[in-house]
C-alpha cells in the first residue's frame, strides 16, 4: 500500500511537470527556511502557484497537484444540505495579521462547491475553514491553519480511522465528514440543523457518522446575548474529550452558532486544543451576567461582530447527548 502511494504521489508530480512545466519549476514543498513540514505538502506549495490565477489556470493547477480535490467539491456540490449547515467567516486573522487564504482560490472553492460568493473579507465558513486553509500560507502561533486537518490529532483522540477527517478521505469528503463530525456534536439540540445534516450525512464516512451521532459527551460554553430589535444570539463552543492525547492536545472544539433571526444553528469551525486552553475558557471567573460576549475564531455574526461592544451571559455545562 505504502509503495503505492509513493509511485501515484511520483506519478501525480511528473503529470503536474507535464502540464504546469513552469509551474513545476518553482514547485517547492516544504519550502526552505519555512514552518512547513512534510505534511504541509503538496497544499502549501499549490498554494504558492495560486495568486492572479484565472478560474480555468486554478483548476489546472489543483487537477495537477491536488488531485482528488475537485472531485470532493463536486460530490459536495451535488449535496446542497452540507452548505446550509455552515455560516460566514472573516478571511483575515487578527492575531497573525495577515489574510488566511487567496481571495482568488476562495472564489474559485465558492463556485465550484455552489457556495455563495464571497463578500469582501466575508466566506462561507465550511469552504473556508475546510478546503480554503490547505491552502493557506499564514503563518501563526498555533501553526498553518491546515493543520487541524493534515495532522492526524483528531483521529487519534477520537478513535477515528486515519484519514476519514483529513483531505484525502477513504470515504466521503472533508467537508461532508467534517459536517458530520461537528454537526453530530453542536447541532443535536437544534431540530432545524439536526433535519438538514440528516440530509447531509449520505455523504459522510459511515465512521465519522458512528461515532458523532452515538452521543458524544461534551462540556459546553454558551455566550447568550440580545441585540438590538430583540434579536438573539448564542454562540456555542463545544469541547469534546479525546479518548487520549494527541499532538498534545486533549480536546475537539467545534464553535457554532444559534441565532433567533434565522431560526436555526450553524457551524463556524473545528479543531483541536489542549487542555489549557479548554481551561482558561471554562474559568468560573470569565461566566455569569453581564460578561463581554464577541465572537471568536474568525466568525462572523452579522450585527454582532465588529458592531460595538456587547455583553450577556455566559455559562458553561456538562452535556451527555
Amino acid at each position: 500500500m505504502i509503495i503505492k502511494k509513493i509511485l501515484a504521489h511520483g506519478l501525480r508530480l511528473t503529470v503536474a511537470a507535464l502540464l504546469l512545466p513552469a509551474a513545476a519549476a518553482a514547485f517547492e514543498c516544504p519550502q526552505k527556511g519555512s514552518q512547513e513540514r512534510p505534511e504541509d505538502c503538496p497544499w502549501a506549495g499549490a498554494a504558492r502557484l495560486l495568486p492572479a490565477k484565472s478560474p480555468a489556470e486554478t483548476e489546472r493547477v489543483l487537477a495537477a497537484y491536488a488531485p482528488g480535490l475537485l472531485q470532493q467539491l463536486d460530490a459536495d456540490r451535488a449535496n446542497p444540505a452540507l452548505l446550509k449547515l455552515w455560516g460566514e467567516s472573516i478571511n483575515y486573522d487578527e492575531l497573525a495579521n495577515g489574510e488566511i487564504v487567496d481571495p482568488g482560490l476562495l472564489a474559485f472553492l465558492s463556485g465550484r462547491l455552489g457556495a455563495p460568493a464571497p463578500r469582501g473579507r466575508l466566506m462561507h465558513a465550511g469552504a473556508e475553514h475546510t478546503y480554503g486553509y490547505l491552502f493557506s500560507l499564514l503563518p501563526t502561533k498555533f501553526g498553518f491553519k491546515r493543520a487541524r486537518w493534515v495532522r492526524p490529532d483528531i483521529e487519534d483522540g477520537l478513535g477515528l480511522p486515519r484519514g476519514s477527517a483529513g483531505p484525502n478521505p477513504p470515504e466521503g469528503t472533508l467537508l461532508a465528514n467534517v459536517t458530520c463530525l461537528a454537526g453530530g456534536i453542536a447541532l443535536k439540540d437544534d431540530p432545524a440543523a439536526w433535519a438538514l445534516l440528516g440530509r447531509a450525512a449520505g455523504g459522510c464516512s459511515p465512521a465519522v457518522k458512528k461515532i458523532s451521532f452515538s452521543g458524544v459527551k461534551r462540556t459546553r460554553l454558551t455566550e447568550e446575548v440580545a441585540l438590538p430589535g430583540g434579536r438573539k444570539v448564542a454562540l456555542r463552543t463545544d469541547f469534546v474529550p479525546f479518548t487520549r492525547s494527541a499532538g498534545g492536545n486533549t480536546h475537539l472544539l467545534v464553535y457554532s452558532v444559534y441565532d433567533s433571526a434565522l431560526r436555526q444553528a450553524y457551524l463556524v469551525t473545528a479543531f483541536p486544543v489542549a487542555q489549557a486552553f479548554v481551561e482558561s475558557a471554562t474559568a468560573a471567573g470569565g461566566l455569569g451576567k453581564d460578561k463581554p460576549v464577541q465572537t471568536r475564531y474568525n466568525a462572523h455574526v452579522e450585527g454582532l461582530t465588529g458592531a460595538g461592544k456587547f455583553k450577556g451571559t455566559r455559562s458553561a455545562a456538562w452535556l451527555e447527548k
